[in-house]
């Protein structure tokens, strides 16, 4: 019997690590041309065009696509294996377009020759890969997905996962009806060959456009990939607000990222603060706290939905250590045991004529303007403006240093689609105003020539 036991308890421990997920090495939300890695902080390089696209849930701005002709984002990828053996799996979301070829990501080597990437050729998928030949040169091919492997549902948002493993590349495609498929090759990729990764389009195949691209350094499960499409499905990795049903009020006055690591019953979270990158922490006793990592359990959070009218936007939230849920008592938000009232009930969105909405820009919303891009290009060496205003505004553009010191201004007239180009001399962070009749957008662009 004790045996027996010890076989049950064995069974359910593996089976509740295969639930977990660990955090990704990086994670670009890509909100628009917005290219932080909030994993490390730092920022991904953009060459050429860059623009803001409608994402998968309707939102306007919040995913990203790329002109023809080499327009691109680019993040180092840095060797951490000391052993030279190394496991990767990469998770975005992909548009499919009318265009019959495209590609997402890519990465070539020193020769310019493409070793890694992903695309679309018709209705079917198509990876990357290469080959040694006989006098071990690098020899570039690309391998066909199988045929059910494919975006035959039409237009719309595919969610990808490739795990490169020690013995071979797992590709998993989900449709946007939720349809998952799961292919196998036997490529193995050299990672010392590749000391960049590409989102965008490549030589002359354009890019459509991609959304919440991650980097993981393990090769993830089938399950695994599951349960991120599950939750990718619900919310987007983030730049999101939360208000508490009860009281209106912003959660820290902060938007927040939330990266699934697992499922326990409900979906689990670890959830990072946009303004400096710090996750909720649930001290002993009542009081939250934010740390700079994950460590332990006290930084993991359920999510749980709540029965409403924003159709899955309202959760409550609960630590995993302490079980108690995030409540805002107007003086100050706490855990505190479930009491099912509306201050432990949390909006992932924006709020509307006090009632919990979707994070969309409002049809008749003339307080945003449609789009505005402001991004160093880093193939042109200039720093890219454009903005579309609802109605035409007199608009005047500065530029300062890091000092507060002026570097640039100039102004224009009667314009409504800005699209405009400042060269930046020196490397660091520029701050660039752009000031109208009805708005100001400040922006802080990092330059690194």
């Amino acid at each position: 019997m004790k045996y027996l036991i010890s076989l049950i308890a064995l069974f359910f421990s593996v089976h509740s690590y295969a639930q977990e997920i660990p955090l990704p090495k990086k994670c670009f939300p890509l909100n628009g041309p917005n290219t932080e890695d909030v994993i490390s902080g730092k920022m991904a390089d953009i060459y050429g065009n860059a623009r803001a696209l409608t994402d998968r849930f309707g939102v306007n701005g919040k995913a990203l696509t790329f002109d023809a002709g080499n327009s691109y984002l680019s993040f180092p990828l840095v060797a951490t294996d000391k052993t030279g053996q190394k496991e990767h799996t990469l998770t975005f979301w992909m548009y499919a377009a009318k265009d019959s070829i495209t590609q997402s990501f890519w990465a070539k080597d020193k020769d310019g020759k493409i070793l890694l990437g992903m695309g679309k050729k018709g209705n079917r998928a198509v990876l990357n890969i290469y080959h040694e030949g006989s006098q071990q040169n690098i020899l570039p091919d690309q391998q066909w997905m199988w045929s059910d492997s494919n975006f035959n549902e039409g237009e719309g948002w595919y969610f990808v996962a490739i795990a490169y493993t020690e013995n071979g590349t797992y590709f998993y495609l989900t449709t946007p009806k939720g349809k998952m498929t799961e292919c196998y090759s036997a490529f193995t990729p050299d990672w010392s060959l590749i000391s960049a990764l590409c989102m965008g389009s490549v030589d002359d195949t354009p890019a459509n456009g991609i959304d919440d691209f991650k980097l993981y350094d393990v090769a993830l499960s089938k399950e695994q990939v599951s349960i991120l499409h599950l939750s990718e499905s619900q919310l987007s990795v983030g730049d999101e607000l939360l208000f508490n049903v009860g009281t209106g009020n912003s959660l820290y006055s902060s938007s927040w990222y939330f990266h699934c690591v697992g499922l326990q019953g409900a979906l689990l979270y670890v959830i990072q603060k946009q303004n400096d990158l710090s996750f909720i922490n649930a001290d002993s006793g009542y009081a939250l706290s934010m740390m700079s990592g994950v460590e332990s359990d006290y930084q993991r959070w359920l999510l749980y939905p709540a029965q409403d009218t924003t159709k899955g936007r309202v959760f409550t939230i609960a630590n995993v250590a302490t079980g108690m849920y995030l409540t805002d008592i107007h003086e100050d938000v706490l855990q505190q045991v479930a009491d099912a009232t509306d201050s432990q009930k949390w909006c992932i969105g924006q709020w509307d004529n006090g009632n919990p909405a979707r994070s969309s820009i409002q049809k008749d919303n003339k307080v945003i303007p449609l789009y505005e891009e402001i991004y160093f290009d880093k193939g042109a060496g200039v720093i890219r403006i454009r903005i579309n205003f609802p109605e035409t505004e007199n608009v005047r553009i500065r530029m300062y240093n890091v000092q507060g010191k002026l570097l640039s201004e100039y102004a224009l007239n009667n314009a409504r689609l800005l699209d405009e180009t400042i060269r930046p001399q020196t490397n660091g962070i520029h701050l660039v105003t752009v000031e109208s009749d009805n708005y100001k957008i400040n922006s802080k662009v990092p330059v690194n020539k």
